[in-house]
């Protein structure tokens, strides 16, 4: 069997954090803080605009996401790539949605699964 190259192993593992901690952590901090201003924002409105809060929620999904393919990509290595690079797309997208370390962790995840040792085995 092939060894795994380290960087697709630390992939795996930083989308499982990621997604750990946006689940648990950045989807009630981004909740808060989108709801927060823009209920201040609309105070005239009644608050209002502290419904585009609801928006942070949807970065538990995201994080669900990010931990099935930190899991796949433990598991199943060459098999889970492709479901690792897209999942970095998806993190990146997250910024949208107020998920800062989650968008970061997409780049850095991104940068690693580019690596021209890590495509060499996927290929082969």
């Amino acid at each position: 069997m092939d060894d795994v190259p380290a960087n697709i192993k630390s992939t795996a593992i930083l989308q499982l954090v990621s997604g750990i901690i946006t689940v648990t952590f950045m989807a009630c901090v981004s909740y808060m803080t989108i709801g927060t201003v823009m209920a201040l924002c609309t105070f005239w409105a009644f608050g209002l605009g502290g419904i585009c809060g609801l928006a942070g929620l949807l970065l538990v999904p995201v994080g669900i996401f990010e931990i099935v393919s930190g899991i796949i990509g433990l598991t199943n290595p060459k098999g889970g790539a492709k479901i690792m690079q897209i999942c970095s797309y998806v993190e990146i997208g997250a910024i949208l949605l107020g998920g800062l370390s989650t968008a970061i962790a997409g780049g850095v995840a991104m940068t690693m699964m580019s690596n021209p040792e890590v495509k060499a085995y996927l290929e082969g």
